[in-house]
């Protein structure tokens, strides 16, 4: 079996194979990354598409002295951005009932539940608050929330995936748990329920 540089070689020399390969190796994971950052499937393969499409296109940029998958990844992210710049203006209703590539709804992965009987905030507006707190976060600060989150992902590992310091993804942590709980108070005013302890975040490691 061909190792990842070995196939981008070969793509590069003009093989087209080597890039089916490619892709059915890596087409999951990069939806799965998607997915967790846009909770809509069809909208995670579109992503995907992209990043093996601008892959294809600068294929002979590889160079073996990157990790393939810090490569990949890089476009992934770049897409993600391009993504959202393109979309700003947009605003598109989610719930905290909608479920997640692993069937875990948005609510349950980032821990929100408006059942609580202290709480005097309906599920709904909750949700509205939740999802329009975290898009208000910065590009930076949203992804690293969204991969420790919700995808449960710890600190070394984030910075592994976006190749940055284990202090920058705390930095970029604290700050963004910081915005949603400024967010949330501002969003949720005069109520309670289970974001008012939503720092407790920060303290994972």
């Amino acid at each position: 079996m061909k190792s990842d540089p070995e196939l981008m070689a070969a793509l590069a020399a003009g093989d087209e194979g080597a890039f089916e390969v490619l892709v059915e190796r890596h087409r999951q994971g990069l939806v799965n990354f998607f997915h967790r950052l846009v909770w809509e499937h069809a909208l995670a393969e579109d992503l995907a598409q992209d990043v093996f499409l601008k892959l294809y296109l600068h294929k002979e940029e590889y160079t073996p002295q990157a990790k393939f998958t810090t490569y990949l990844y890089r476009i992934a992210r770049n897409c993600w951005i391009d993504h959202l710049r393109r979309t700003k203006s947009e605003r598109k209703n989610r719930s905290l009932d909608a479920e997640t590539d692993e069937g875990k709804s948005l609510g349950v992965a980032l821990q929100v539940k408006a059942e609580d009987p202290g709480a005097t905030v309906k599920k709904d507006e909750l949700a509205d608050a939740v999802v329009e707190a975290i898009d208000e976060l910065p590009e930076e600060h949203k992804i690293v929330f969204i991969l420790s989150e919700v995808k449960g992902m710890r600190y070394q590992e984030i910075s592994e995936t976006l190749e940055i310091p284990v202090g920058t993804v705390k930095s970029r942590m604290f700050h963004a748990v910081q915005r949603l709980r400024k967010s949330l108070a501002r969003l949720l005013k005069d109520t309670t329920g289970p974001w008012q302890t939503l720092d407790e975040a920060a303290e994972k490691a």
